[in-house]
Parts: C-alpha cells; structure tokens; sequence
C-alpha cells in the first residue's frame, strides 16, 4: 500500500479508531508541511535570511544577593518607577510593571523571575524596611552632597 493511499484510507475511516486515525492523518500533514519548508530552505536559502541585527547586550550587572542593592531591591526601584506613572510606552500610555521590569533585566543582565513575587517581597516588608533600597540610594546622595560642601 502506497503511502498516499494510505493517507486516503485514514482520512475516510470509521469507527471506534477514527479519532486516533483522524489525529495520525493531522500529524502527517504538519510534517509534510514542515519537510516542504526544510526543502524550500535548502533550496533557496536567500528566502529564509535571518535579519543579523544583533540584540542589546549590556556590560553592566548587579549582585543578586547584594545587601544593598540586589534583586529585590532593583524590583523596589522598578515597582516605584511603575507607581509612579512617569514612564511611558511609545503610544504615551504608562509602562506596565513587567514592561519597565524587562527593560531593568536587560540593563543589568538579571532576572527577577516574577516581578510580581518580587512587588510581594517588597509590600511583605516591614513599613520601616520597606523602601529600604530607595532609602539606601537617597543616603548616598546626601552624603555625597555633604562631603562636597566641606
């Protein structure tokens, strides 16, 4: 039996395999369709040209564990850059949270896994504890500003 008469035979079947049959016949379609692709690709290659834009790869990284500054805490920054509402899209609309989150994953070469368990490590903090980061970097600030009035 020939392979195309064989399809035919699957294609038309009834009964309790039909289903089964129905679903082989389905599969057999998708790979004929992906070996005409493979042959396609090998024939003209030109037609399948990836763009050679290559992606942004930034220099800079943080400690993840960093007691001052690490993962939770570039979320902390991220989560009020969010509320704030200041940051936009291109069509002016606010960035969402997960939006400004990629960005500050790409930026520093981190993963936050889920900005939203990082907002939650955030908001379970002690109120005193709770902009601890933003809090660390104001510090720096002002005592940078003291040092250069002396």
């Amino acid at each position: 039996m020939s392979y195309y008469s064989y399809r035919h035979k699957i294609s038309t079947s009834r009964g309790k395999n039909a289903h089964k049959l129905r679903y082989i016949d389905k599969a057999l379609s998708y790979l004929d369709s992906e070996l005409s692709l493979i042959h396609l690709r090998i024939k003209h290659p030109e037609l399948f040209h990836q763009s050679e834009q290559q992606t942004f790869q930034s220099e800079l990284y943080i400690l993840p564990k960093s007691k001052d500054l690490g993962i939770v805490a570039l979320g902390e920054i991220v989560i009020a850059l969010f509320l704030s509402k200041k940051v936009f899209q291109r069509n002016g609309k606010p960035a969402y949270l997960n939006q400004i989150a990629d960005v500050f994953e790409k930026l520093f070469n981190c993963s936050f896994g889920s900005i939203y368990d990082q907002q939650e490590k955030v908001f379970d903090r002690k109120p005193f504890n709770r902009t601890k980061a933003l809090d660390f970097l104001r510090n720096l600030i002002i005592q940078k500003d003291k040092e250069g009035k002396k």
